[in-house]
């Protein structure tokens, strides 16, 4: 059983214990757990309900933080109680034994503990636990939110002849059955798919990334890719944009999570992406990776929001997000700013494949460093390696 829910813009919910000092929640003690912030402990409320993660203004003083101005006004769920954050901060924190660098935390007043840790923290991981103890099998929300944008027009232009096809079903090893069906779970879980009564009907594929780690991919080339008309929208020149990024000095590199599962799909749109896997039929909720024009939809989105964000010394291409300095205070501040607005739109992002604040990248490639560019060796590793031919 599974329960999605839609959150909310920004909402922090009142606990019965909260109070005008930093103390621990009584009635809610599962999901407090002790946090390092900036290598001193701390009281900290996981807290679904929160869109945000924030700090007592008592704690950032005794931890002499530097605050940034911000002055966003927080409205709790349960009243119409608005308060306004004092600023923000960025701090390391350990949690699990894992270090979290550069979580940026809203100072705010009135809290029920040293540290909320909201939606913004958690979209970090795949899942976050609690243990009751209940008797009841376990509750399971969806987890990856979905970006604040209209819907992309992906299958705008399909050709006059479409009709509805239904692939054949393919065999599966043992193995590759069991992947499928746990995978399958697992976007259901996440609000990702959804049961489907369309007419049409893909067929999945098990495939290996570069670590040779499984991946589910769907087969659209027998159904919708067929009828589907080409988005012209161009992508970014790698050549041009390696160029530009070489101008800079300081860099830092954002991975988006599941970037195309973070679009919505139209209503209208959901049943051409119906696909057969683990004995039923589902079709997406999100955008799915291959079908004709998911790559030109995304990078236009990502473009949108570059240019409405105004996000200056920042490149996307696709999900490969690159903010960039010609020097520390400038990198600094554009890496805010971009950080910022990706909490507006609800921009999930991969934290162990970023890089933060660093003179030297590997991009589409290329390595750039001190405002030079080559390519890089890691990517040509499997050329070198590759063995000559036995026989003709």
């Amino acid at each position: 059983m599974s329960i999605q829910i839609k959150l909310k813009d920004f909402s922090l919910p009142l606990h019965p214990s909260h109070c005008n000092k930093c103390s621990k929640p009584t009635k809610i003690a599962k999901a407090s757990v002790q946090v390092t912030i900036n290598g001193r402990l701390a009281d900290c409320l996981i807290d679904s309900g929160s869109t945000e993660s924030f700090i007592h203004p008592q704690l950032a003083k005794a931890l002499s933080l530097e605050l940034k101005p911000s002055g966003v006004s927080v409205n709790m769920a349960s009243s119409s109680l608005s308060v306004k954050t004092k600023g923000v901060c960025y701090v390391d924190i350990v949690l699990n034994r894992h270090c979290y660098k550069n979580v940026i935390l809203g100072v705010l007043p009135g809290l029920c503990a040293d540290v909320i840790l909201g939606q913004d923290f958690q979209q970090k991981h795949s899942s976050v636990i609690l243990k009751y103890g209940g008797d009841l099998p376990p509750l399971v929300l969806c987890g990856l939110t979905t970006l604040r944008t209209e819907p992309p027009q992906l299958f705008a232009n399909l050709s006059p002849d479409i009709h509805p096809v239904a692939a054949k079903s393919r065999r599966y090893s043992s193995d590759d059955k069991k992947f499928i069906a746990a995978e399958t779970q697992r976007l259901l879980r996440e609000g990702i798919i959804e049961k489907s009564n369309s007419p049409w009907r893909a067929q999945v594929v098990v495939t290996k990334d570069e670590n040779h780690k499984k991946r589910l991919a769907i087969d659209y080339s027998e159904t919708i890719n067929r009828f589907t008309l080409q988005d012209s929208y161009p992508l970014p020149r790698i050549d041009e944009t390696v160029d530009k990024i070489a101008q800079y000095q300081v860099f830092s590199t954002i991975d988006l999570r599941s970037a195309y599962h973070q679009v919505p799909l139209k209503e209208d749109d959901k049943s051409y992406t119906a696909f057969e896997s683990d004995g039923s039929l589902y079709q997406f909720t999100r955008v799915p990776f291959g079908v004709t024009n998911g790559v030109p939809c995304f990078q236009r989105i990502m473009d949108s929001f570059i240019e409405e964000e105004k996000l200056t010394d920042t490149f996307a291409y696709l999900d490969d997000i690159t903010i960039c300095g010609r020097d520390q205070k400038e990198h600094d501040h554009n890496l805010q700013r971009f950080l910022e607005a990706a909490k507006r739109k609800n921009i999930v992002y991969n934290e162990n494949k970023c890089t933060f604040s660093t003179t030297k990248i590997s991009i589409l490639g290329y390595l750039v460093e001190n405002g030079t560019k080559r390519p890089d060796p890691e990517r040509l590793r499997p050329l070198r390696e590759l063995k000559s031919p036995e026989n003709m």
